[in-house]
């Protein structure tokens, strides 16, 4: 999986990690197609897009894609994600919040570190909003202001020093013990 950055729109000045984009791209179209054929089926339903981690970065990468590709997915489109680390550069996340800002929610945990992800300083890659940390163990939560270019909120996640978070924080989100991958019989 390659870490570097690839144009989003061809041309553009849109730039994401590159490995998430392959491998929403290598299944998008089979993903539209049923998600065409249950929009049809149940007109009436939400289609709701989540993940964590890696998984959180293309749930939102898909719910994008989608959402210019089929007609009158973005009304009704949310996407829920955990432990999502940074997908894109400033001109992406615009794009990104353009289109499903308000439909999206980026949940973070007190010191996880993947949410600071890559780090800024290697591809200026940021976040898009909106995120909902969670403080502690205890239940408190902040949400982040929506953000406009790469100003993460600075009393959100992105306040914790990178040398106190621990992946610990990562592995466990809402009280929910880390499945084990290697004996499981699917992945979360």
């Amino acid at each position: 999986m390659s870490v570097f950055p690839q144009p989003y729109i061809p041309g553009a000045s849109t730039h994401v990690h590159g490995g998430f984009l392959d491998a929403v791209r290598g299944v998008i179209d089979l993903v539209q197609h049923h998600v065409e054929h249950l929009m049809s089926d149940y007109p009436d339903y939400m289609v709701i897009f989540t993940g964590h981690s890696k998984g959180g970065a293309e749930a939102a990468l898909g719910a994008l894609d989608l959402v210019r590709r089929v007609d009158g997915l973005r009304d009704r489109v949310r996407v829920w994600t955990f432990g999502q680390p940074r997908v894109g550069n400033e001109q992406f996340a615009a794009l990104y919040n353009q289109q499903l800002g308000a439909r999206t929610y980026r949940v973070t945990s007190y010191a996880d570190p993947v949410v600071a992800m890559p780090p800024r300083f290697l591809f200026d890659y940021c976040h898009h909003n909106t995120e909902v940390w969670l403080m502690n163990r205890e239940g408190d939560i902040y949400v982040g202001r929506n953000n406009t270019g790469c100003n993460e909120d600075p009393h959100a996640s992105s306040s914790v020093d990178f040398y106190d978070r621990s992946i610990q924080w990562h592995k466990d989100y809402l009280g929910l013990p880390p499945l084990d991958h290697a004996t499981a019989m699917f992945s979360w």
